[in-house]
Order: C-alpha cells, then structure tokens, then sequence
C-alpha cells in the first residue's frame, strides 16, 4: 500500500488546471484554495499513484462522499441516493408538492464530458 506524499503547490494548479477550476465529478466551479485533490485510484485501497495522472481536482463534498472508492464505485453509490432518500419523510413529502424532480439520467461525471488538452 502506497502512503501519501505532499503535493506542490506547483502540482495542486496543474490538477486544478485540468478542468479550468472545476470539480471533476460534479462540475461546480472550485477556487484554488477550495480545490481538494482526489486521488482517482486510492492510494489506500488500490495502489494509486501519488502523480498528476492520478489527480483530480475536488470538492470537498465529492472527494468526502468518493473516498477512497474507485471511480465506477463511486457512480454506483450516487445511483442508490434516491432509494435511500425515499426513506426520509421530508423527501417524499417536498416530492409530493413537486419541490423535487427525480431524474433516471445515467450518471455522467463532469470529466466524461470535458474535453482536455493533454
């Protein structure tokens, strides 16, 4: 199991670079000093790099939520959001008055549909 290093702050405006200032998953706009840097593959579970490839610039509330999950697992644990929101009387209750609007879209990162100049 690979451990984490430091990230310059030379390498941290390169990862923030790599989507203009946007998170790579959800896609809202990050200012530098907010930017998380996600490790793709973790470093913990899979071995992950600690290199610019292996980077992606962050939310916090994405990179808290993904972890150290894989990318597909990731996608996979936001599909099952809406089950386990059906639980909570509130969300029904705002869905009822049309305060919610479910959507059956697939999944698609923010990533997915950037195009890089690598």
């Amino acid at each position: 199991m690979a451990t984490r290093k430091h990230i310059s702050k030379s390498t941290r405006l390169k990862v923030y670079e790599k989507y203009n200032g946007h998170c790579a998953y959800c896609g809202c706009e990050l200012a530098l000093k907010d930017m998380q840097v996600d490790h793709i593959q973790s470093v913990y579970w899979y071995d992950g790099a600690n290199d610019i490839e292996n980077y992606n610039p962050a939310c916090r509330m994405c990179n808290f939520y993904k972890s150290t999950m894989s990318v597909e697992d990731f996608r996979e644990q936001l599909g099952k959001i809406l089950s386990r929101l059906e639980k909570v009387f509130i969300f029904r209750l705002a869905k009822k008055y049309g305060l919610i609007k479910e959507t059956q879209e697939p999944i698609k990162f923010y990533f997915e549909g950037v195009r890089t100049d690598d």
